[in-house]
């Protein structure tokens, strides 16, 4: 007689255990569901406004091909970037700058670096640190973001042989910085007191590692 009654309520367990994970699932329904991100919309000038889908960074990722659509969102970002460190010292100056795709989000990303002289600093203004420079260190030269044209560092890349299916390297990005007595930037023979452009380009797998000098827009390397 009890093992009889045991399989009839057998079935009762079953129903009222599905009963409650129903319960609770709709519970965890709505905004609050584990796993799913709802970005959210913003009028921030400083934020990149170019989807994954569309932009230069479709997919997540930057080709050599794509960089000639980097323009619009290149001067965007440092718009911002400048407002960011304006916000710090209103003397702040722009002097070093690396643009790629947004690592946790969509669109590009610039990552400028600023120095004021009234704060004897440098500013990240991606990250908001500030780092005083030591007495009698001479002040770096500011960068002018006039010459860099990305569809110039694309056909330079282009005209060196490299494939424009090639990747940017998403670490490293593309590097922008004044080659200065002060602050040497590139290989030797790299053409001074000019805007350099630096960077890796990876193509199955192999990563050429290349400056464009912005003055005749010519590619230089380590080897």
């Amino acid at each position: 007689m009890n093992g009889s009654r045991r399989r009839r309520e057998r079935p009762r367990l079953v129903m009222f255990a599905l009963s409650m994970t129903l319960v609770l699932s709709a519970c965890a329904g709505g905004d609050d569901v584990v796993g799913i991100v709802t970005p959210t919309p913003t009028n921030d000038l400083s934020q990149p406004v170019i989807s994954l889908a569309d932009g230069p960074c479709a997919g997540g990722r930057l080709t050599v091909g794509a960089l000639a659509e980097m323009q619009a969102a290149w001067e965007q970002e440092i718009t911002g970037a400048q407002a960011a460190a304006t916000a710090w010292q209103e003397d702040a100056k722009l002097v070093e700058a690396q643009v790629g795709c947004a690592f946790l989000g969509p669109g590009v990303e610039v990552k400028g670096r600023f120095y004021s002289g009234e704060a004897r600093a440098y500013f990240a203004s991606y990250t908001g640190v500030t780092t005083p420079i030591d007495p009698g260190v001479p002040e770096p030269p500011v960068l002018d973001t006039a010459p860099v044209s990305f569809e110039r560092i694309a056909e330079t890349l282009l005209a060196e042989g490299v494939d424009p299916t090639a990747e940017i390297h998403p670490t490293s990005g593309i590097n922008v910085r004044y080659n200065g007595t002060s602050t040497p930037f590139g290989p030797p023979g790299t053409p001074a007191e000019t805007i350099i452009i630096h960077v890796i380009v990876v193509t199955d797998g192999d990563a050429r590692d290349l400056f464009i000098e912005t003055t005749n827009w010519q590619t230089i390397s380590f080897s």
